[in-house]
């Protein structure tokens, strides 16, 4: 966007605005030039053109119209984040034993709830307990 709308003046700063998870593009951005004159001829030239395969339209927006924030990140080159690699590492990390024993207690606590409400809808239901292991599978080494 920057290179193509460089052919009318000198653009200072460009937003391309994207989807947080894919990091593809919304179909909307915003180009701010140096001058006002240029993107008033940018404007009325582009308004209506068609660029890969998309009907541009293209709006002139005043100064007291823009929002201190609009062109935050601008002219950065978009990193998508692999919130799935974050979320597999964050839920695999090795827990302390602290955070084993927390872990633990509240499964039992929650089948017991969960056994006590099916008593009280009056259904005689009976089932084993949950067969929580005792120790965590990874185990954990700390340097002294």
């Amino acid at each position: 966007m920057l290179g193509y709308f460089s052919q009318f003046g000198k653009v200072t700063r460009v937003r391309i605005s994207r989807n947080k998870r894919t990091g593809n593009a919304r179909g909307y951005a915003f180009v701010e030039f140096q001058y006002p004159e240029v993107a008033k001829v940018a404007v009325e030239a582009m308004d209506g053109y068609f660029l890969f395969k998309q009907r541009l339209s293209c709006k002139l927006v005043p100064p007291s119209k823009v929002h201190p924030l609009l062109f935050k990140n601008a002219n950065r080159k978009f990193k998508v984040i692999p919130w799935r690699k974050v979320e597999r590492m964050r839920h695999d990390r090795e827990r302390t034993a602290e955070e084993h024993a927390l872990r633990v207690a509240r499964l039992i606590r929650k089948d017991k709830q969960r056994q006590k409400k099916i008593r009280e809808k009056g259904i005689d239901y009976e089932y084993e307990n949950l067969a929580v292991p005792i120790k965590p599978q990874k185990v954990v080494f700390e340097d002294v």
